[in-house]
C-alpha cells in the first residue's frame, strides 16, 4: 500500500516511514509490530517483554506521563504535530484472549462509515485480515468500537527522535 500521506511534520513523517520500513517483518503481531516502528522514538527496551495488554497497561500507569483520549479528532491532532499515538485496548476490554496494540499516523483521518476515522499501522496476532499498512484503524480494531469512540488513544511527545 502507499504511504498514506507526507504530514507537514517532520517527527510524524519519520514515523510513517518507521511504520513502513518494519510492517513486513512485523505485521504477524502488533505488538511485535509497535516495538519495531516506535523503537527510535520510545526510551531503550521501553516496551521490552510486554504483550499488548502489558503495552496497554503501562501506557495507562499515570507514572508514564502517557496522556490518555478517546476522541479520535484529539489523537490525529497529535499526531500529525509529532506526538508518538498509540491505539490500544486489553484483551479483557475487547472481550477476547489478547489485547490490540497500533500506531497512529499524521494524516487526516479517512470516512469509515459516517464517522472519520485515524490512519495507521498494526500487525495482527493470528488475524491477516486485520493487519493495517497505513489504513483507517477501524480495519484492524472493530469498526462499530472505532466509530463510536471507544478505542483509548495514548499520545506523548517522542523519547528520541532518529536522524
Amino acid at each position: 500500500m502507499p504511504v498514506p500521506c507526507v504530514p507537514d511534520n517532520e517527527i510524524a513523517q519519520k514515523i510513517i516511514a518507521s511504520c513502513e520500513a518494519h510492517f513486513a517483518a512485523n505485521a504477524a503481531d502488533c505488538n511485535q509490530f509497535l516495538k519495531a516502528a516506535l523503537a527510535d522514538f520510545l526510551a531503550a527496551g521501553y516496551l521490552d517483554g510486554l504483550n499488548a495488554d502489558g503495552i496497554v497497561g503501562k501506557l495507562q500507569d499515570p507514572t508514564e506521563a502517557w496522556t490518555t483520549s478517546r476522541a479520535i479528532p484529539t489523537a490525529i491532532a497529535m499526531a500529525k504535530n509529532g506526538h508518538v499515538v498509540i491505539a490500544g485496548m486489553t484483551s479483557a476490554a475487547l472481550g477476547q484472549r489478547h489485547g490490540h496494540v497500533a500506531v497512529v499516523v499524521g494524516c487526516d483521518g479517512q470516512m469509515s462509515g459516517t464517522t472519520v476515522v485515524p490512519l495507521g499501522y498494526a500487525g495482527a496476532l493470528g488475524n491477516p485480515a486485520a493487519e493495517l499498512c497505513g489504513g483507517r484503524l477501524s480495519g484492524t480494531f472493530e469498526a462499530a468500537l472505532v466509530r463510536a469512540g471507544r478505542i483509548d488513544y495514548y499520545f506523548k511527545p517522542p523519547d528520541r527522535t532518529p536522524v
